[in-house]
């Protein structure tokens, strides 16, 4: 069965020592003796939180971080560099997402190296792209998305391919109570696919997971997950509470484990 992926972004939350360790002792208690089969959990609070979450983090969730620079060291003021990252334990790094893209106008070209590096230094990139509202309205999301996946996949040869996710949030949907309809995720889940397959082949293409993110709740995880066969979900404000993010993990593992692996969207 193909492994499946629920990444809980807490953005810029959790603004005390006591609002984080709440939020820890709720994470273990919430998933104490429940089986979570089939689904890696990943769980990436804000710089400041990295260090108690990587010594507290119960099992079976993995750390993730919300971003990291491309130097390993030097004169970046308020950059975290990828070894920093992994001396805290971190196994995954969300790179590219929309926010980032929009407050701190991060380009293609920035992301991908923030990919490479990733890389290079044992992190797992959840590289985020997707669209904004205009690009959309004006048919381009399939070129948008494709030129942002393009560009972060430069120059990185196959196997390291294979260790990266992919998140397609519509930047119009983020943080919002937009949620695009299955038949639109799906048709970029096979953009993405296509611009992958282009890059290396189908073979490899089928080895990337590609996560939706954008709104996600439990109630939407039939439109925006099970339905257009994506391999997981990115969670912002419903990551904040540990008893979803839980019961969240729960039905992706539930739903996979009923219906086995039987995607392919390479024929499509």
């Amino acid at each position: 069965m193909k492994k499946r992926y629920l990444v809980g972004n807490l953005k810029m939350n959790l603004n005390s020592v006591s609002e984080t360790e709440q939020y820890l002792v709720a994470l273990r208690k919430e998933s104490f003796g429940k089986r979570i089969n089939g689904v890696e959990v990943v769980v990436a609070p804000s710089s400041v939180s990295l260090e108690r979450f990587s010594r507290e983090l119960p099992e079976p969730f993995l750390l993730g971080a919300q971003d990291v620079f491309w130097e390993k060291e030097g004169s970046y003021t308020g950059q975290t560099s990828a070894p920093m990252l992994h001396d805290l334990h971190a196994s995954f790094v969300i790179v590219g997402h929309s926010e980032r893209r929009l407050y701190a106008h991060e380009t293609d070209a920035e992301i991908g190296w923030k990919v490479r590096t990733a890389l290079h230094e044992h992190l797992r990139p959840i590289l985020c792209v997707g669209e904004t509202a205009e690009e959309r309205e004006q048919g381009e999301e399939a070129d948008v998305v494709s030129r942002q996946i393009v560009e972060a996949f430069r120059d990185i040869p196959p196997l390291s391919a294979e260790r990266v996710l992919i998140a397609y949030e519509p930047r119009w949907a983020i943080g919002s109570d937009t949620t695009p309809e299955s038949e639109e995720i799906f048709e970029m889940r096979i953009v993405i696919h296509r611009a992958l397959a282009d890059a290396y082949d189908p073979t490899v293409a089928d080895k990337i997971p590609v996560l939706y993110g954008g709104s996600v709740k439990l109630s939407l995880l039939e439109r925006v997950c099970f339905e257009p066969r994506m391999d997981g979900v990115l969670v912002g404000r419903e990551s904040l509470y540990p008893h979803e993010l839980v019961r969240i993990a729960q039905a992706i593992g539930e739903h996979e484990s009923r219906k086995g692996d039987g995607s392919d969207i390479n024929s499509q």
